[in-house]
């Protein structure tokens, strides 16, 4: 039995952005207007109980495990009461297919709850940007099923190669949506917020790699490489859509050399993933990520002490968002544009330099 309390009393003092135009020199600068600070107050309390049962046993070449947990949430939010039962059963079976090989499968119902910020029953001002937010004291906790099926290989004594295919069907999923209220900017602006938005489904293929090269004589070199395909579906009021914000691929390769005579290591990592998307209320913005570059050399100078150099960012990527903004939902029905905004981020090379030393 697992049980857990917590409490949170808060009180945010927030100033209101100041706005005055300066202007050209000769005419003097005039003065700044006085900061006006706002108190928001809220207290939150939950209490969870959450039983649960395992068994487990194995049969020949079989290893099976069942497990059943049911998690009661009691929560009150500045007097809403928003309380909650779950019950989450799963279920996994590895079976081994030779010395080498292994085939596995799980079935499991899992839970994700809304952190305590998204609940708090406050609008934030410009927190999005120059939108607002606002906390969503009656959010469900978003549940899934979920099946998963892999197989795995070993590769010599420390390798494996492994392939897993997954599928959840969602509900309640949790996402920002956009209330379509006006914000604290004025026009053109609006109050944000959380909400569950729906039932949807999530599928797609992991595959990893991970070993040395020992096979072709290289024993102090290690290389992997994880790449995942996913795909998803929810329905808003504008029709079937991918879950916001999610990619629909991500590869990670790299590469580790030991040099044990020199008692110095190398490395390098590649990451790439794909296009994300986002629909909300009177806006939609496509994400494009730039490829990410890492490499590090280290040295072991003393028997203690070792000073390793990482270059970050190598490749100077990008961060580059396009928004399609709209007066109302009508006119995002329409395409009838209000504006239609491009944003490039970039933060260029980084690199560091770290001593660690072992007492």
């Amino acid at each position: 039995v697992q049980a857990v309390s917590k409490d949170r009393d808060s009180t945010t003092v927030v100033a209101d952005r100041v706005r005055f135009t300066i202007p050209n020199a000769p005419t003097p600068r005039p003065a700044q207007p006085p900061f006006v600070f706002n108190t928001n107050s809220y207290i939150i309390e939950e209490t969870r109980f959450d039983p649960y049962a395992m068994f487990s046993g194995e049969t020949g070449a079989l290893k099976w495990e069942a497990g059943l947990r049911y998690e009661t949430t009691d929560t009150t939010i500045s007097g809403i009461d928003n309380d909650f039962a779950i019950l989450l059963p799963s279920a996994s079976l590895r079976y081994r297919l030779s010395d080498t090989d292994r085939l596995t499968l799980s079935v499991a119902r899992t839970v994700r709850r809304a952190d305590f910020d998204d609940l708090a029953p406050v609008t934030l001002e410009e927190e999005h940007g120059d939108n607002d937010f606002r906390g969503n004291p009656l959010l469900e906790p978003e549940t899934a099923w979920g099946v998963d099926l892999g197989f795995e290989r070993r590769l010599g004594r420390r390798g494996v190669v492994g392939v897993n295919a997954f599928y959840r069907d969602v509900t309640d999923l949790i996402e920002d949506v956009n209330t379509g209220l006006e914000g604290s900017g004025g026009p053109g602006t609006f109050i944000e917020s959380i909400d569950n938005v729906g039932d949807g489904q999530v599928y797609g293929v992991e595959f990893d790699l991970s070993t040395p090269l020992d096979f072709i004589g290289m024993e102090t070199t290690g290389v992997f490489l994880n790449a995942s395909w996913l795909d998803s579906q929810v329905e808003d009021v504008l029709g079937e859509r991918r879950f916001n914000n999610q990619s629909d691929y991500v590869v990670n390769v790299g590469f580790t050399h030991d040099i044990p005579t020199w008692g110095a290591a190398f490395g390098a990592s590649y990451r790439k993933q794909g296009d994300a998307f986002e629909r909300v209320y009177a806006e939609e913005v496509v994400t494009a990520y730039g490829a990410d570059l890492e490499v590090f050399i280290e040295k072991r100078i003393f028997s203690n002490t070792v000073i390793r150099l990482t270059g970050s960012n190598l490749l100077d990527s990008s961060k580059d968002e396009v928004f399609d903004k709209f007066d109302d939902q009508a006119d995002q029905i329409a395409r009838s544009y209000d504006e239609y905004e491009l944003e490039t981020e970039s933060a260029g090379p980084v690199y560091q330099l770290v001593m660690r030393v072992a007492f």
